[in-house]
């Protein structure tokens, strides 16, 4: 990691974000930075296409938005600086306390909880010692991997999981295979495309268990524009109201699916707690 000064004058270095400023006048489009769709999350099409109904539904008869996209390739923890500094307008992630200090977050759960079960990677040949396997308390033995940046490695952490990290998530599998670790927490969609993926690396899914955790993932918005964030959510409250969020997100390849094997899954969900941010707006959105 480069020291904050020199981080700092690379962001201001990178022009397409910063080629366009956000503006919003009388008569003009709203423009808005933000990241590229399929930059860093699965589904970020439908994300954007969120993003445009939200503020539909409180255009108030203005023009529909300009979206200047970052450069694809551009790290994860480079765009949390730049919405840090109001280099961005908004992005889409997880949520955790630090990200909710940084930026002012849109309490909707755009997943609407689909990722908040976990089916675990493991390799096959561990099957016959891990299956018996039916506790926190056993699980929490073995090693788990996940994502430098990602809110699981803090959310297995708080619960007592020893976790391996890696910066890319190709790495993950790589040291799952050399056995730097025990399991992968995954979501289902993950999981499914992975074990195909991969099918000749000796991977399998633990049959029968899943952890299970509050993950919400939320719009957050730059600071300095707290009239997008109020916007965004009660364009997204009227959304979800008349039933086109549903209709979006139900159109969606692989989100319709995800939300049915939630609601049926019948194995054993292992119920991990979730950190301060998730807590509290899992009791904000009862």
């Amino acid at each position: 990691m480069p020291p904050p000064s020199r981080l700092r004058r690379q962001l201001l270095a990178l022009p397409l974000v910063t080629a366009l400023p956000s503006v919003h006048g009388a008569g003009t489009p709203l423009v808005l930075r933000l990241p590229d769709p399929n930059a860093y999350s699965a589904h970020g099409n439908f994300f954007i296409e969120a993003l445009k109904l939200a503020l539909s539904k409180t255009a108030d008869g203005e023009p529909p938005p300009t979206l200047v996209h970052a450069a694809p390739d551009l790290p994860r923890p480079r765009m949390r600086q730049m919405l840090q500094d109001g280099l961005m307008d908004l992005m889409w992630s997880t949520t955790t306390p630090e990200r909710e200090a940084q930026a002012l977050p849109v309490r909707f759960n755009l997943l609407k909880g689909t990722n908040e079960l976990r089916f675990l990677l493991v390799r096959a040949a561990d099957l016959p010692a891990l299956r018996p396997l039916r506790t926190l308390e056993a699980l929490r033995k073995l090693r788990a991997g996940a994502g430098t940046y990602w809110s699981d490695a803090q959310i297995l952490r708080a619960n007592g999981f020893s976790v391996e990290t890696a910066t890319k998530s190709e790495l993950l599998f790589r040291m799952l295979k050399a056995g730097r670790f025990d399991f992968l927490p995954r979501s289902r969609e993950e999981i499914e495309d992975e074990l195909v993926h991969y099918a000749d690396q000796g991977f399998a899914e633990l049959p029968g268990v899943a952890l299970q955790y509050k993950q919400p993932l939320y719009f957050f918005v730059a600071r300095d524009k707290p009239q997008l964030a109020e916007r965004l959510a009660r364009g997204l409250a009227l959304a979800a109201a008349d039933g086109s969020f549903d209709a979006l997100f139900l159109a969606e390849p692989g989100l319709k699916t995800a939300l049915t094997q939630l609601r049926g899954y019948t194995g054993l969900r292992l119920q991990l707690k979730a950190l301060e941010a998730e807590a509290a707006a899992s009791a904000a959105s009862r």
